[in-house]
Parts: C-alpha cells; structure tokens; sequence
C-alpha cells in the first residue's frame, strides 16, 4: 500500500509539473536575439534544414531562440586580434586558414561516445583540406564533462579559459559539437551545432576561394 501511494504521489507531482510548463507562456526570439511573434518564428522552424532553436525554460515562461545552423560573418579587427592571441597561447597560427571545432560540455546530443564522427581522424579528411590550403586545426572545449570520450589519446583539446571562442561564435550551447573556419582577415563559417567533415571541407573551399578572389582584385 505504501509503494502504490508513492507510485500516486510521483505520477501526480510529474502531471502537476508537466500542467504548468504547458500552462506558461512563451516567448519566441529570432536569430539576432530579437523578439518576435510565433508565427514568424515557426515559419523558420518549418525550414528544418536552415533553422534549429534553443528552448529555455525560465521562471515564468519558456524562451525559444532560433539559431541559423550555417552562419557567415567577419570579425572586427579588436575580435580578429583577441582570437590571434587566444589561439597562439596554444600553438603557432602559421597558415591563412584556421578550423575550430567547439566542444559546449555535455548535453543530450553528446553524451555518447560516437556523437563526434571518427571520419575526423581518417586519412581522406585530412588529405581533402590538404588539396586545398594549409590550414591550423584546434580543438577548443568549454567544459569537460564527458570530453574523456571524445578521443583523447588523439586530440589536444584546449579549454577555452576566458571563453573568447564561446564569445566570439558560439553565442548559446548548441547540442553536440560546432565548428568556424576563419581566415587571416576574420571572414567566418560556422557550422552550429551537428555537422560533417564534408561540411569544413566545403567551408575552407568557399573561404579559401574568397582570398583568392580579394588578393586577385588587390
């Protein structure tokens, strides 16, 4: 009898908790953090391939955020020098082209070993980028929660210690993994959150063939 009055009181504390997160209102923001109605917001999220979104839930109502999942941009020149100094505290910054890939700590889409694609560690991926610029590889985390899983004997993870990569490209946790790729002048493509080796190599192209460009016409 006692077990089968706890079973009750737990069903009914989840039904309770689940009425009132339906019950509260929601706030919907776009992709430069900008409020705006539902119905906009859910014309993005009908373009699954292009838009994702973070959900909140706060105290008295839930907050989604929309994200696009391929994001271009340049940084200033105070951002491009901070992220030159950030980076050179762990290795040299030899080559035009710089790729990141950004561990945010555990969630539910990275908490299994295979969340990050072993094609990282074959020789076509690297002979793929090879083909097409020299290039400086980092592997930046936040927290490292779960980061033993994630090939340690094969990558020099770096804590981003005053969170100057977070800062500058990762504005929210977006689940599992996402990369930048960025060039000398600060030109960026970031992949947020899942994304392939396919998808970098297809970033250094297009930022590759932009200095090309712009050294032709300077």
């Amino acid at each position: 009898m006692r077990n089968l009055i706890s079973t009750l009181t737990l069903g009914l504390f989840i039904c309770f908790q689940t009425i009132i997160a339906q019950s509260k209102p929601e706030k919907y923001y776009g992709i430069n953090f900008q409020e705006i109605s539902k119905q906009e917001f859910e014309k993005y999220v009908k373009k699954e391939k292009f838009f994702n979104y973070n959900q909140y839930d706060i105290e008295d109502h839930i907050t989604k955020i929309l994200y696009k999942r391929k994001t271009t941009g340049k940084l200033n020149n105070e951002e491009l020098s901070l992220l030159k100094k950030e980076l050179s505290k762990i290795g040299p910054l030899e080559n035009e082209i710089t790729i990141l890939i950004f561990y945010p700590g555990k969630d539910e889409c990275n908490n299994r070993s295979d969340s990050l694609s072993i094609d990282f560690f074959e020789t076509e991926y690297k002979n793929k980028l090879d083909r097409i610029t020299k290039y400086n590889h980092f592997w930046i985390y936040k927290t490292d929660e779960d980061l033993k899983y994630y090939h340690p004997e094969k990558i020099n993870w770096e804590k981003d210690n005053d969170r100057v990569i977070e800062k500058l490209f990762f504005k929210m946790h977006y689940p599992c993994f996402s990369s930048a790729v960025v060039d000398r002048y600060g030109n960026f493509r970031l992949n947020l959150a899942e994304f392939s080796t396919d998808q970098i190599v297809e970033d250094v192209k297009k930022i590759s063939l932009k200095n090309t460009f712009n050294n032709f016409i300077n």
